[in-house]
């Protein structure tokens, strides 16, 4: 109960107030701060959790914490969905995109235009949520002017990509 109320405060503020995205953000860093923070949860649930391209900034203009709660929200439920022993992966990419990456059944290409909707849980979906995660994470890319996409990779499961204007 008290997950879905912090939800959807999280929508309720997100609707209300305009998010400050002028700061500069270095995703390198956030990336491997969520990975740290998620790791202890994704070993619990018998996943690991690895950082990914993070050697180099890759700064882009935007607000931190809302960027962490995307990345983080994204991270939980790949560790949710994919199978057991399997490693998710939270990919930094210079152009000042992020993917989280898993090995679980991926997303039907049927519900990919619904799974951003508040509410909206596809039909065979084992997890305890709401429906609210990913309508999170599409308003904050919205606040931040850039995009939200899912596919499927190429060797199983799905993949997210967070892209954010890049600072000059």
């Amino acid at each position: 109960m008290n997950r879905l109320v912090d939800q959807l405060l999280r929508v309720a503020r997100l609707d209300a107030v305009a998010l400050d995205v002028s700061a500069l953000v270095d995703l390198s860093t956030v990336a491997c701060d969520v990975v740290a923070y998620m790791a202890p949860f994704a070993l619990a649930n018998g996943r690991s959790l690895a950082a990914q391209g993070t050697e180099q900034a890759v700064v882009v203009h935007g607000n931190r914490h809302a960027i962490e709660d995307a990345i983080r929200n994204l991270v939980e439920n790949a560790v949710v969905y994919a199978p057991p022993n399997t490693e998710v992966v939270v990919d930094v990419n210079p152009p000042g995109a992020v993917n989280v990456v898993d090995r679980g059944p991926g997303i039907p290409a049927g519900d990919r235009e619904h799974i951003f909707d508040r509410f909206w849980r596809g039909r065979d979906n084992p997890g305890q949520g709401f429906g609210l995660g990913l309508a999170i994470v599409s308003e904050i890319m919205r606040a931040h002017h850039g995009s939200v996409h899912v596919g499927n990779h190429p060797s199983g499961g799905a993949v997210f990509t967070l892209s954010f204007r890049r600072a000059v």
